[in-house]
């Protein structure tokens, strides 16, 4: 699996570098069109997964999506379900750090993809902007992926579930959708070897606006993790 691993991401830098050149012109067009090439993107590289290591994947839960903007709040293994929730997600959009930005060409791509940036520097007031931008686009009909966790966790490891969420949880007041998966078994945080299996992204039942911050932080993970270590084993 190791030189498999090797030819998937030398596939994958290659493929990105084509998307990116060949995708230029959609910065110059209304923000609408940049899913286009980006779901073109994401789909190469399912297909790369899928014939180069073995990785299959499959989405459950997806009727347990309802038809209005939403806070969707994942546990975060791999790489695999930041691409996996933006490609089956209408209208959605992540967090970024500001200084990613300004990276040339990439930052343009993330401000032309309507994603909202945090400057982390800034603290309280940085804090309250970014919940403002969030909820301006929520309630322009946009769906949000947070990942709890901050960062992704190996199968198994012991969770820690941050409560930056719910400041936008209480300020938009929209309804949060926990997401359960075990990605990591086949495709861990760093450059691992890519392992052949089959990837589950669950969406759970929702929980409804208005519980108060510890309950809903305890809902939240007690929901992730229960089906997450039931998609482990």
């Amino acid at each position: 699996m190791l030189l498999l691993t090797i030819i998937f991401y030398c596939t994958f830098a290659l493929w990105t570098i084509f998307m990116g050149v060949l995708s230029l012109p959609f910065i110059f067009l209304p923000s609408k069109h940049i899913r286009f090439p980006a779901k073109i993107w994401i789909k190469g590289i399912f297909i790369f997964l899928q014939n180069i290591c073995g990785v299959t994947h499959e989405i459950k839960g997806i009727n347990k999506l309802t038809d209005e903007p939403l806070i969707i709040v994942s546990k975060h293994q791999s790489a695999f379900e930041t691409f996996a929730l933006y490609y089956y997600l209408k209208k959605s959009f992540f967090i970024h750090k500001k200084q990613l930005f300004y990276i040339p060409i990439f930052g343009q791509y993330l401000m032309k993809s309507n994603m909202v940036s945090i400057d982390r520097t800034g603290h309280a007031k940085a804090m309250r902007k970014m919940i403002s931008d969030v909820k301006r686009k929520l309630d322009d009909g946009s769906t949000i992926i947070i990942f709890p966790e901050g960062t992704r966790k190996k199968p198994k490891e012991k969770p820690d579930y941050k409560s930056g969420f719910i400041g936008i949880y209480n300020t938009a007041k929209r309804k949060l959708q926990p997401v359960a998966l075990n990605s990591g078994l086949y495709w861990q945080k760093g450059i691992r070897v890519i392992r052949k299996g089959h990837i589950v992204i669950e969406f759970l039942p929702q929980i409804n606006i208005g519980l108060k911050k510890n309950e809903v932080l305890k809902k939240v993970e007690d929901s992730i993790e229960s089906s997450t270590n039931k998609l482990l084993n």
